[in-house]
């Protein structure tokens, strides 16, 4: 059984993307009356592979979101040290669930095929979907892709990560965040010959994950979903009227 914890911090930053919107953070925005947050939650009670849940985000919470977690931790201001702050708590476990609040589309047997997929020896697994499948559930949707020598792709927002081997290097991980748009420093550290492929979409998968694997000293795993809810992140006001569209035909 694992962990999972609910990434719902973020503050007013991430809402200036929306109108009208009287919350403290992006997975307190109402849909059909109810948190945006509180539709992952629903979905995590009812995986069967998930037996606790942490909620790091505003404290100041209604009771639909409340009841559904087991533990609660303020929000740090950044999405990295809520990361952190979440590894450290979960520190005994070899593997904990992690994902964001932003995801209402997601359902229980998403999550639960998510985790059956995820190697039990690896220390981080990240879930990602094919640009076919995401604009074939929202025709319209205005993604940001990676391409690789497979195609091109989303990333999701289902990730298993171990904390025993992840927080030791929690500086390195620190770096990589802040220096992402850096070509010189991500040069050295993946390689010159895995960033001139990157850059001209000839890099495999496979060779992703053996660089991660040896900068994180451990088993990465990308893990390919069919489940386009599983990326589809409300990230503006369009996108969060198709999915108050979508679960709105759902409640009937």
């Amino acid at each position: 059984m694992y962990k999972a914890v609910v990434m719902a911090g973020g503050g007013k930053e991430s809402l200036k993307s929306f109108i009208n919107k009287n919350v403290t953070s992006k997975g307190a925005i109402p849909i059909l009356g109810r948190p945006m947050v509180s539709y992952v939650l629903e979905s995590l009670k009812g995986a069967k592979n998930v037996d606790k849940i942490l909620y790091i985000g505003d404290l100041d919470v209604p009771s639909s979101i409340s009841i559904k977690v087991d533990y609660s931790l303020p929000d740090s201001g950044s999405l990295f040290s809520n990361l952190i702050k979440a590894l450290e708590f979960f520190k005994d476990e070899s593997q904990v669930l992690v994902l964001t609040s932003d995801i209402p589309l997601v359902k229980s047997y998403m999550i639960d095929e998510f985790l059956s997929r995820c190697d039990k020896s690896a220390v981080f697994c990240y879930s990602f979907v094919r640009k076919e499948d995401i604009e074939r559930f929202f025709p319209n949707a205005h993604r940001t892709y990676v391409r690789v020598k497979e195609g091109y792709f989303n990333g999701g927002n289902l990730m298993v990560i171990s904390p025993s081997h992840i927080l030791p290097k929690k500086e390195l991980l620190e770096k990589i965040i802040s220096s992402r748009k850096n070509p010189f420093y991500l040069a050295k550290l993946f390689g010159i010959s895995v960033i001139i492929r990157y850059i001209f979409g000839t890099v495999s998968i496979s060779t992703l994950e053996d660089r991660a694997t040896r900068i994180l000293g451990g088993k990465a795993q990308a893990v390919l979903m069919e489940y386009p809810e599983i990326s589809f992140d409300v990230d503006n006001q369009l996108q969060l009227e198709f999915v108050e569209e979508k679960l709105g035909k759902q409640a009937f």
